[in-house]
């Protein structure tokens, strides 16, 4: 006999769980007292659920394995579900475990708004945005569902999953041999494949004169990324990275042509526009990457898809696109062995094509001032910080943003070396990511050099875990970009409410703590960046400090992030969304029909200029 606690915890052991998220309280102390007294479990405590459940998923990104958070009944269920939403979106392998009340208030109340003290039905609240939510009961062993739902966020496309433990049932002792007759761990059936498609695929491949691949985070798994690297090499087909696979191949590489999107580079989206062939391989092509009008996204090329994910696929099945719902590791072993067989690459590709590439690219360089804005001499940057930032790190850096300056600079800049790492939360892109997010990745990798991008607004939203931080000696360097509230929201302003600002500065209804005030009181050490003549050495400086450091960064509060596809209102009100090539800041019509190759949309026409 064992309790379902002992259970949970053998089965978490199991399937290698050695680290574990959390806050005690009182819908959870049976499963926790169990982990406490288990050599094989570390249990790291946090200070708020959302935090704990972002912890999990940093560790779970930089482990590729799964992440293990555990939460209390309550508020202490509900405060988890932004995080778990978060896992979901961006397809993150985390087990969610909370409390709740005795088994008899799940199951005799189950019409009750509220259960027993402070209850709820969480498996129902939880069932939308998990792959899957059960709950333990009476004659189910514990042993096996969780054995079955760490599986389960694994395959497939990952993901979170939770599980609902009433707390007598974690006392409660559970017979050994029912954990042999309560179902088996489903596994997922061996994916067939039509030969003849992979066939017409790569007819296309050869054939095509400009033709890319579109990398996503599907590829990401090492095995995957071996064909990977062997197909590129095979074929010297270029390609662009979705922002999630960004870290996979460094900016330096041949084929790397960058990001392409609303907030893609210029250079990159025109050339998607130019291409004649777009494979798309493990991304789910959300609206930040193919812009506000997916049947103008590579409008002039056959386009293929493989995603493992049918219901993303079909979003795009009333169009003329070429689906496959498959494995992209399966895909791309089937592309290999029939290239292996025809040995026959368009020569082309590497003649005109790779030269109009480097026309473009040389005619919109990255870092411009007619790409990105020009600077202010009294602030710094961002985009030229994460520059700097990129050549001081170590190889083996892991790099985690939050939302506004850290993502969209941090994602437009980075260029990977080594094995560093760059992660952020890209669906849900919920203020407040990063610094959980982070403190997850050191228990993932203790020994790597973390960095932390976030900003002004956005760390307020988890304020509390710079105590984390501290109290594990975590050597982070916190990056917050000082740009006086919501840089964003006040671009959007701008465009769309003739620049009135209402709750995005400090004049308009935000306050903000001192920063240096907030190091000092949680014990970091503090550096503040007030120009670029302060940047580099300063930097440097502060990177080689093997404590908890805050960087306090001070932004234009009116820099913009450019370049960006803008959806623009005009004087008559209606509102315009030009097409994925023609960004702000906005380029002649007669030098964008000429790189295009032909006539300027007619979206970008409407727009009043």
């Amino acid at each position: 006999m064992k309790s379902g606690a002992t259970l949970v915890v053998d089965a978490l052991v199991e399937a290698g769980a050695r680290t574990v998220f959390a806050i005690t309280g009182a819908g959870n102390l049976a499963l926790l007292d169990e982990m406490s007294r288990r050599s094989e479990i570390t249990v790291h405590f946090l200070h708020h659920e959302q935090a704990v459940v972002m912890a999990a998923q940093g560790y779970a990104r930089v482990s590729q394995t799964f992440g293990v958070a555990v939460v209390t009944t309550g508020g202490g269920t509900s405060n988890a579900m932004t995080g778990v939403l978060s896992a979901y979106l961006d397809s993150v392998p985390v087990l969610v475990i909370s409390g709740n009340e005795s088994s008899f208030h799940c199951e005799s109340e189950l019409e009750l708004r509220a259960w027993g003290v402070q209850g709820f039905d969480s498996v129902d609240a939880f069932k939308n945005i998990v792959k899957t939510s059960e709950r333990v009961q009476r004659g189910i062993c514990p042993y096996v569902s969780v054995s079955r739902l760490v599986a389960t966020s694994l395959d497939d496309r990952m993901g979170p999953v939770h599980l609902d433990f009433p707390m007598d049932l974690q006392r409660s002792a559970v017979c050994d041999d029912e954990c042999l007759h309560n179902g088996e761990v489903a596994h997922r059936p061996t994916e067939t494949i039509d030969v003849t498609v992979i066939q017409d695929l790569v007819k296309d491949l050869q054939f095509s004169t400009r033709p890319v691949f579109y990398i996503g985070n599907g590829c990401r798994k090492p095995e995957i990324q071996e064909k990977l690297i062997e197909l590129l090499e095979l074929t010297c087909i270029p390609f662009f990275l979705s922002w999630s696979a960004l870290d996979l191949f460094s900016r330096n590489h041949p084929g790397n042509l960058g990001t392409v999107g609303i907030y893609g580079e210029r250079a990159a989206n025109l050339l998607l526009q130019k291409s004649d062939l777009v494979v798309c391989l493990g991304t789910r092509l959300a609206i930040p990457q193919v812009g506000y009008d997916k049947r103008d996204f590579a409008r002039s090329a056959k386009r293929w898809v493989v995603d493992v994910d049918s219901r993303e696929l079909e979003k795009f099945s009333n169009l003329d696109w070429n689906l496959l719902n498959l494995d992209v590791g399966i895909v791309l072993e089937q592309l290999l062995q029939q290239f292996a067989r025809e040995k026959q690459v368009n020569s082309l590709v590497q003649e005109v094509w790779t030269s109009e590439i480097s026309s473009v690219v040389g005619t919109f360089p990255r870092f411009s001032d007619n790409e990105i804005g020009p600077r202010n001499p009294s602030f710094v940057h961002s985009v030229d910080f994460v520059r700097q930032l990129c050549e001081l790190l170590q190889d083996d850096a892991i790099v985690v943003t939050d939302v506004g300056a850290g993502l969209l600079s941090g994602h437009y800049t980075f260029n990977k070396r080594g094995s560093q790492r760059l992660f952020t939360s890209q669906g849900l892109g919920e203020m407040g990511f990063g610094l959980p997010a982070a403190i997850g990745a050191y228990f993932a990798a203790p020994h790597r050099q973390l960095v932390c991008l976030n900003t002004d607004g956005a760390v307020m939203f988890n304020l509390q875990e710079l105590q984390s931080v501290v109290h594990f000696q975590i050597p982070m360097k916190l990056v917050i970009f000082n740009n006086e509230g919501y840089a964003m929201i006040r671009v959007s302003q701008s465009n769309l409410f003739d620049g009135r600002e209402f709750g995005s500065t400090l004049a308009s209804g935000l306050s903000f703590p001192s920063f240096e005030k907030i190091a000092e009181a949680f014990g970091f050490e503090y550096l503040k960046i007030s120009n670029d003549s302060d940047l580099a050495g300063d930097l440097q400086g502060a990177l080689r400090v093997d404590t908890p450091m805050l960087i306090e960064v001070m932004m234009d509060p009116k820099q913009k992030y450019l370049p960006r596809l803008a959806t623009s209102k005009n004087r008559d009100g209606s509102l315009v969304s030009p097409p994925i090539e023609d960004l702000d800041p906005k380029i002649p019509f007669h030098l964008l029909s000429e790189v295009l190759g032909e006539a300027v949309h007619e979206s970008s026409i409407r727009i009043e200029r």
